[in-house]
């Protein structure tokens, strides 16, 4: 709700200090016309807001500044349907290169593994 940079703890210290000074007899009063100005100073920005607005439709620069905006928003430049595509071309090289170390898929490139040969003078083979 209060975007001030402190909290209710702070809140309450300028509220102690606000009784003790004022005095609680004229805070009611102080409280009122603090509201009474905020809501003038929103009036007015929110007035100042709405001609700038206007300004901006009225010379065409709405158009650029949701252009800005397009701009700002990065998930815009990325096009879904080229985006799952190269995901599949990644997996499936992926999974390509998988099978071609694992030797799934015989492969022209892929290092060939030694020949093993069984020898019967192995201590595994007289058992």
């Amino acid at each position: 709700m209060f975007d001030f940079g402190f909290g209710y703890s702070e809140m309450f210290v300028v509220a102690v200090v606000a009784i003790i000074v004022i005095g609680p007899k004229d805070l009611p009063k102080v409280l009122r016309a603090l509201g009474k100005t905020v809501a003038k100073m929103r009036g007015m920005a929110r007035e100042f807001q709405g001609h700038l607005d206007q300004a901006m439709k009225e010379t065409g620069f709405d158009e650029v500044k949701k252009e800005f905006d397009n701009i700002k928003n990065p998930a815009n430049f990325i096009d879904p349907t080229m985006a799952k595509k190269a995901a599949e071309d990644t997996n499936k090289k992926q999974v390509d290169d998988f099978k071609k170390l694992f030797g799934d898929v015989p492969a022209t490139d892929a290092p060939k593994p030694a020949a093993t040969t069984a020898s019967t003078d192995t201590p595994a083979a007289a058992s």
